[in-house]
């Protein structure tokens, strides 16, 4: 069963191989590395949220949904197995309502996080189930208005960040966030939108599109999800689109 090169060791994520890995959960990173892109920013003025979604010939776009609402100023961009997202998305919006009905406060961010990442946690402890192969961007304007950003791997870790990427074009368009973010966050939200686009363009060969790309902001003014419609994405991408061919 376990031979020289480690077979069977990757066949519940409760057998550590004798280097002291689990191939189960390293399997569920890579799902996460296959998954379409999404890009987490942060700024003084708020958190944008953007995904790159995979349309099928004669599929529905607005049917696909990367971004998704887990309180009104909370949100969270997702990659990897859908079916897996939508799970941890209900079971965020569980959360946000318990923590209101305790604390008679909205949720922040990190108790989105740290509940989410308990969840896929005991997934990687026990013979009884595979990890979650899906990864969170969570972004927030919490009570406090401060804006923030954390990011939730498969195998429940998760660390605060300025600006993230997820899902197969994290390599390049993460060393294009490097390069170009302003640390000092400075940045309006509207230029943090174009460089989430920019980074984006880094990661996929695809023209973006209003059906292929969703967007989503929340403003530390409002401190409401706002989620940007087909017409508001086309708008946004047109500069982008007539600068590219200059």
């Amino acid at each position: 069963m376990f031979g020289i090169r480690g077979e069977g060791y990757d066949t519940s994520t409760s057998i550590f191989s004798p280097d002291g890995r689990i191939f189960a959960a390293e399997y569920a990173k890579k799902a996460v590395e296959q998954g379409a892109t999404s890009i987490g920013v942060l700024v003084n003025e708020g958190v944008v949220l953007m995904a790159e979604k995979r349309i099928m010939p004669l599929q529905e776009p607005e049917s696909v949904e990367k971004i998704s609402k887990i309180e009104e100023h909370v949100g969270v961009a997702t990659s990897g197995f859908m079916a897996d997202a939508r799970r941890l998305v209900q079971q965020a919006r569980l959360q946000a309502q318990s923590y209101w009905l305790t604390y008679e406060e909205p949720v922040p961010a990190e108790a989105v996080a740290e509940h989410i990442c308990d969840l896929k946690a005991r997934f990687t402890q026990a013979a009884r189930g595979r990890p979650y192969g899906v990864s969170m961007i969570i972004g927030s304007v919490d009570p406090d208005g401060v804006p923030r950003l954390f990011v939730t791997d498969p195998v429940g870790t998760y660390w605060g960040f300025l600006a993230a990427v997820i899902g197969r074009g994290s390599a390049r368009a993460g060393e294009f966030l490097e390069s170009k973010y302003d640390q000092t966050r400075k940045q309006s939200l509207d230029q943090a939108i174009r460089l989430a686009l920019d980074a984006l363009r880094e990661a996929t060969d695809s023209d973006l599109t209003p059906d292929n790309v969703e967007i989503a902001r929340i403003p530390t003014s409002t401190r409401t999800f706002q989620r940007l419609t087909p017409s508001e994405t086309k708008a946004v991408l047109k500069p982008s689109v007539a600068k590219d061919k200059e």
